[in-house]
This record gives C-alpha cells, structure tokens and sequence, in this order.
C-alpha cells in the first residue's frame, strides 16, 4: 500500500509541471484581450450610469409652436418700423437731391437774368437814343428847302435810323428748367409762376421779331436810294455803335464828304415815311424789353428771397 501511494505520489509530481505548462502557454488562435479593456467592457464605467438626457425648450417661432397674439404682433410691429424707416430714409434722400439740384438751377438762372438784365438795359437806352434821332430826322426830311444844308446831320441822324439795337436773352437755363420738368424743384408757386411769366414775355417778343427783320430789309433798301449806304455803315463800323452803353452823336465820323444821292420830294417823302415806320418797331422793342426786364427783375428779387442770393 505504502508503495502504491508513493507511485501516485510521483506521478502527481511530474505531471504537475507539464499541466502548468500548458495552462499559461497561450494558443495562437485566440485573440489575447488586455485585462484592462476586458474589465472595461464587462464592467462599464459608472459615469454612463449617471448621464442624463437633457431635452431643449421649445422653440416659441418654431412652426410646431402655436403663438399667441402678442408674438404676431411684435412682429408686424418689427416688420413695419423697418420698412417705415427705409421709406424715411429715401423720402429724406431724395428731398436733399432735389433740394441741392434747385438750388444749383436757380443759381445759373440767377446768373443768366443779372447779366441779361444789363444787356436789356443798354438796348433799351440805345433804342430811346435811335427814335430820339429818328424824330429829329423827320423834321429835317420834311423841310425839303434845307436838305442840302442839313445833309451832315441828315447823315449822322441816319446812322440812328440804320442801326437796330438788339439782344438775345440767355436762354439755356431758363429752357432746361422747362423742358426738362426740373421747374418742379423749385417749392414756390409763385417763384414758379414769375418764372413762366418771364418766358412768356420773351416768346412773345420771337413772335414779332421776324416782322422787324423783314421791314429793317426794306427801309435800308429806301436808304440806299437816298444816301450813300456805304457811307452809313463804315460810320456805323467805326464808332462801335452796337457795343456802346449810348451812342454819342458828336462822336459821329464821316470817311467823305456826305451828299443826298436824291432831291426827288417824293423820294425824300418816302424815306421820311419809312422812317416813322421804323420808328414805330423801335419803340415797341423798346417796350417788349421793359416788360422782359420787369419780369427778369420780379425773377431776381424772387430768387434773392428765397434762396439768399447777393
């Protein structure tokens, strides 16, 4: 018996080591997990355990929410102030354009009727100095027993009559203003109406000036049949009649000696006629100029109140 059991004895005791062996050498089949990760996986952190799920809060423009009154009202108000004050904005703009375009308008038409007005001033002058001379002329002519005593002054008192003392307004402004609908910038009626009343005293005048035209054409060729015409025009030339603030009859020089081409009574009559004729259309100009410079005048002080010109 004792014998047995030490046999067993022995045989434990070698088998012993080969079993260990065996149980700590790894298979390479199998896929070696770390111990770390493996206690990760079978015991899962406790933080998991104590998350929570956290829910948003509705969203009150979300289209899922129902609104209430006050929402859509304080949105129409929003939208309403925004629009409103973009209209502000560009009511405000466009005021400041058309503000600063008028005062530009009216400063050229400014400028334009003051230099006008001086022009218009000197013609009218020259034009009462023409029919002044024209009366005189009458009376010489209608004393045919002295025309060869007065053929000096016949000459120099025709120099008046040749002559037609003109000026041409400065309408581009005043043009641009109508045409263009830009007399809508000026916020005065009244500054508006004198201004149309000016232009319409101008186009009158356009309407008779081509009648003038016609008949200054046919008293020259009259004159010309009674003076020597070069004569008169190279005097006219030398003293600068139509550049002059008055016409000087004193300063009236003559290249010759001035004769009558004519005695003939009725040739004499018929330039005495045309002459009063003549006469007549310069003292219309002369009134036609009046009532344009009144008018450009009325236009001035207008503009001076309003828009503080000097």
């Amino acid at each position: 018996m004792q014998e047995e059991e030490k046999k067993e004895s022995l045989l434990s005791t070698d088998d012993s080591p080969h079993q260990d062996l065996q149980l700590n050498t790894p298979s390479t089949d199998e896929t070696i997990v770390p111990a770390t990760e493996t206690s990760d996986i079978i015991n899962p952190p406790s933080d998991i355990k104590d998350m929570e799920v956290h829910h948003h809060a509705h969203d009150p423009a979300a289209p899922h929410h129902k609104k209430n009154w006050k929402s859509y009202f304080w949105e129409f108000l929003m939208l309403f102030l925004a629009v409103f004050c973009g209209f502000l904005a560009e009511y405000q703009l466009e005021h400041k354009i058309e503000k600063q375009r008028a005062k530009e308008y009216a400063l050229s038409l400014y400028r334009d009727l003051a230099a006008d007005t001086v022009t218009n001033s000197r013609a009218i002058a020259n034009l009462h100095t023409c029919i002044s001379s024209i009366d005189s002329l009458i009376k010489l002519l209608g004393n045919k027993e002295e025309l060869t005593k007065n053929t000096t002054a016949i000459y120099k008192l025709s120099v008046y009559a040749f002559v037609f003392p003109q000026y041409k307004p400065n309408e581009s402004t005043l043009q641009q203003l109508l045409n263009s609908g830009a007399l809508r910038y000026f916020r005065s009626n009244q500054l508006i109406d004198t201004i149309k009343n000016y232009n319409n005293s101008i186009q009158g005048f356009k309407d008779i000036r081509d009648d003038m035209g016609s008949m200054n054409i046919e008293f020259r060729k009259v004159q010309s049949r009674v003076l020597e015409i070069d004569q008169v025009i190279e005097a006219v030339a030398a003293n600068n009649f139509l550049s002059r603030d008055a016409l000087s009859f004193d300063q009236l020089k003559f290249t010759g000696s001035p004769r009558l081409m004519v005695t003939d009574p009725l040739l004499i009559t018929e330039y005495k006629n045309w002459c009063a004729i003549k006469k007549f259309y310069m003292s219309n100009t002369a009134a036609s100029f009046s009532i344009i410079k009144r008018r450009a005048e009325a236009v001035l002080r207008m503009l001076e109140k309003e828009y503080h010109f000097k």
